[in-house]
């Protein structure tokens, strides 16, 4: 994949521009005079390139009055883009300073979008807990795979994830509230079912949903860093999301399915199940996007992030092991 940086600086930075992407595979870089004394540069790279780039005239460039930076992603273009580096003998010289994944603000700005509890976000959460619940009522499997597919548990989770390794506090506000909105509407919906509909518990769709099992743990692990690469790596993440909608939905809505119908015991066995997988995710969600060196742009901005991401760390793995503690001191009890 490719992305189209458009820039704007005033003019007389001309050369300064060129002699700074000397160094690197520009596969095309234009100049325009535009009003008010200002340039627009068209500068067209690879995915891959486009951080240390955009990391690069940030650095440079911010301070400028009108500075601004537009990224496009370039899903076609004729003649292609491959053919073009071949013919021109690009990328064969430049700096080798490549991450296999997209840049950190446009990261930013696609988790941004998915962690916001929105109309939309709390209308699909309904939903979901409801389709969730009738399908664990009747065991049926394709409803609930068909409440996964529409649950929006991957986004905000994954902004919990990226807002710790940034240390964005406005960004962790926002999907923590999420998150939130999003357990306590499933719990509401699914209790609300559950006082009105009498139900066996020992279901299997129920009763598998009540205990902690390591296969179940390995998924939310695995759920969690897949739905990072999945925005990191700019590929749809419609799939990764049923990954973390199985992990946390079905066990969220069992909780309150049981609530409602008075099996307290069998629903803290849900709820502890709920809690390890969120904890897994989130973990796991930190992990990777720190193995994939996401941080701040400034140097005294990322040792204070790297900080708060060990901290991270460490409190959800102590959470992880609190839990499983839990589990089996109820297990005893």
């Amino acid at each position: 994949m490719f992305r189209l940086i458009e820039m704007v600086i005033p003019k007389g930075f001309e050369e300064e521009v060129t002699d700074l992407l000397k160094e690197y595979n520009v596969i095309e870089l234009l100049d325009f005079e535009m009003e008010h004394e200002l340039m627009l540069f068209k500068i067209l790279i690879t995915t891959e390139e486009s951080e240390s780039i955009l990391d690069l005239l940030e650095k440079h460039f911010s301070h400028l009055n009108s500075f601004r930076i537009y990224i496009i992603p370039v899903q076609a273009s004729i003649p292609r883009i491959e053919e073009n580096i071949q013919k021109e003998g690009s990328g064969d010289n430049g700096k080798t300073d490549k991450k296999a994944r997209i840049s950190r603000e446009e990261l930013y700005e696609n988790v941004m979008a998915l962690s916001k509890a929105n109309k939309v976000y709390f209308v699909m959460v309904i939903l979901s807990s409801f389709v969730a619940s009738i399908g664990v009522l009747t065991d049926n499997v394709a409803v609930i795979i068909g409440a996964m597919v529409i649950a929006p548990l991957l986004g905000p989770n994954m902004g919990l994830s990226l807002a710790t390794v940034l240390r964005d506090g406005d960004l962790a506000f926002i999907a923590l509230k999420s998150i939130f909105v999003g357990i306590g509407t499933t719990i509401v919906v699914s209790v609300i079912i559950g006082t009105l509909v009498n139900f066996d518990p020992s279901i299997p769709a129920i009763a598998l949903r009540t205990d902690v099992a390591i296969a179940g743990i390995l998924l939310a692990f695995a759920s969690g860093i897949a739905g990072s690469i999945a925005f990191t790596t700019d590929v749809s993440s419609a799939l990764i999301g049923v990954m973390v909608a199985v992990a946390l939905l079905p066990p969220l809505a069992v909780f309150g399915l049981l609530l409602g119908a008075g099996y307290y015991y069998l629903a803290t066995g849900a709820f502890l199940l709920f809690l390890v997988n969120f904890v897994c995710i989130n973990l796991a969600g930190v992990i990777t996007f720190y193995v994939q060196k996401i941080r701040p742009l400034h140097t005294w901005e990322a040792l204070k992030a790297y900080k708060l991401t060990y901290l991270a760390m460490g409190i959800w793995t102590f959470l992880i092991i609190i839990l499983l503690v839990l589990i089996q001191v109820r297990k005893i009890l």
